[in-house]
């Protein structure tokens, strides 16, 4: 009788242990699509939430939900990131949103309240990010940025006012 209960008990842990392997094979990993939304779950089949994932050389937002953020501003390590429609971080890139342009440096972060050279024009990033455009004031100086694309003017005249060279307002 003893011997039966002890194979019964081993064919019983066999079992289990079998069984529970099965399951962790089945867990979901990688990207799962649910009603067009994509969530992102790691070997373990865990839920990945909070944190950038890195796939196919592009990095993706997960939200809290566990949900991959699209089309929004990330804010992450005291700077913002842009993601795109397909939910991918970009790089080296204007972001133009409604009436106001927004450039993300080499690493993804937004640049703010800094100058930028780019293609031969020159800019002002705001504090909120946003290019400046038209009259600006920076560090006791007057430039002029351009209403459309906030290219900084040089060597011109905007209405009765004119910049020098350097861009900055002269009497």
């Amino acid at each position: 009788m003893k011997k039966q209960l002890n194979v019964f008990v081993t064919m019983a842990a066999v079992a289990a242990l079998s069984l529970g392997c099965a399951v962790t094979s089945f867990a979901n990993t990688g990207w799962i699509e649910v009603q067009n939304k994509w969530y992102y779950y790691d070997a373990e089949g865990n839920s990945i939430r909070n944190q950038w994932v890195e796939d196919n050389g592009n990095l993706f937002w997960v939200k809290d939900n566990g949900e991959m953020a699209k089309l929004t501003w990330i804010n992450w390590d005291n700077s913002w990131f842009w993601v795109n429609s397909q939910g991918a971080m970009i790089t080296d890139s204007w972001v133009p949103l409604v009436k106001d342009w927004y450039y993300v440096g080499q690493d993804g972060r937004m640049l703010a309240n800094t100058w930028f050279e780019k293609d031969g024009a020159t800019y002002y990033m705001t504090e909120s990010g946003a290019v400046a455009k038209g009259w600006k004031e920076i560090d006791g100086k007057w430039y002029y940025f351009d209403l459309t694309n906030g290219d900084m003017k040089r060597g011109t005249t905007i209405g009765n006012y004119r910049v020098n060279s350097e861009g900055v307002y002269v009497q």
